[in-house]
């Protein structure tokens, strides 16, 4: 059958998903909190004024609404996506023909990079400073040299957290001719965007999801803040009823819940620092992180792999990626799976 497929479709490796066959998942970057009792009579409410034998709404007119009020723009300005993985897939299929160059800052999401396969473009990485972060001289230089029609930034950046200043990413808008998709599915932990930027230059995209702080994984909702230009371009290739009634409606709920939302994300930053602080005591070198997970680099990276699976602990390793090496990104937990991590560290790490 191999024959009939696409050459660069035989060669692409399936996101693989880790078994959940843990006390605590900490490898997704997920919420930790489920927040359905806390919503269940405002979910029941949405999903009884739902017609399920209708189509949803095609464009998402309540929650694009929703989105609009609390990111400061108009509804115009917002595209809903089956996941945030679903608009990257968009800005692709709107902006990439055969053979034409992305530039795509390494080590960072893996989507791009399969989204750009798909597509049929090349994909131009840029190897990050030793430090993880972004070479922009290198990624502005390529971007012209190579003529990129889109480069891909994640800030802050999964899998390191670490997250790019305005005046960087303003030197890439100003200093090239490429589309810039900007995928801030982080930002609420991080607190600064590219939104208003995005709104006014059509070149410029940013990326969102509930999955995150909103800690709606399950119901897969992303959205695009974008100049309305920009927008009616990827509203051409967007399947219709692309988003189902159950999960616009689960995510009016949580967008209305915004307030709970930025409490709780601020719980989980002074988390965040706690864990931090614990650990810089420790001989373990712990990332800037702007987001709800922290990547360590330690010596001991095999014995501490054993202790996690012993413990149960899910996190996250980059096996096939030389920078990544001895690396572990673990996702923000509860407060009793954070200190699982911590004395998972302190045992193995202080265990000379």
């Amino acid at each position: 059958m191999n024959k009939n497929v696409r050459a660069k479709i035989v060669d692409l490796v399936p996101y693989k998903v880790s078994s959940t066959n843990y006390r605590w998942t900490l490898n997704a970057n997920e919420s930790p909190i489920n927040l359905f009792d806390d919503w269940q009579d405002e979910i029941m409410a949405e999903l009884k004024s739902e017609s399920i034998n209708l189509y949803p709404s095609a464009n998402c007119d309540e929650l694009r609404n929703l989105l609009a009020n609390i990111n400061g723009c108009l509804a115009d300005n917002i595209v809903c996506g089956n996941g945030s993985d679903e608009i990257i897939k968009m800005v692709t299929e709107v902006f990439i023909d055969q053979n034409d160059k992305v530039v795509i800052p390494t080590p960072t999401f893996s989507e791009y990079f399969t989204s750009v396969t798909v597509a049929g473009g090349d994909i131009i990485p840029i190897k990050s400073k030793t430090d993880f972060s972004f070479d922009v001289d290198a990624i502005i230089e390529a971007a012209n040299q190579n003529q990129a029609k889109l480069i891909f930034l994640c800030v802050p950046n999964n899998p390191t957290g670490l997250a790019t200043k305005t005046s960087d990413i303003e030197r890439i808008v100003n200093e090239t001719q490429s589309i810039i998709a900007i995928d801030e599915a982080y930002f609420e932990f991080y607190g600064k965007t590219s939104a208003l930027l995005a709104i006014e230059n059509e070149r410029l995209i940013v990326m969102r999801t509930l999955s995150k702080a909103f800690g709606v994984a399950g119901i897969r909702l992303g959205y695009a803040i974008a100049n309305p230009n920009t927008i009616d371009l990827i509203q051409r290739v967007r399947m219709p009823y692309n988003i189902s009634a159950l999960t616009q409606a689960v995510a009016r709920v949580a967008v209305r819940n915004f307030e709970q939302i930025q409490s709780i994300t601020q719980i989980m930053i002074e988390e965040r620092e706690r864990m931090v602080s614990q650990l810089s005591l420790l001989d373990l070198e712990i990332m800037e992180s702007h987001t709800n997970f922290i990547l360590y680099r330690s010596k001991k990276f095999e014995i501490l792999m054993e202790k996690f699976e012993a413990e149960r602990i899910g996190v996250r390793v980059y096996p096939k990626d030389p920078m990544l090496r001895n690396c572990i990104r673990i996702s923000l937990g509860t407060k009793e799976a954070n200190d699982a991590v911590i004395a998972v560290f302190k045992e193995v790490v202080n265990n000379v």
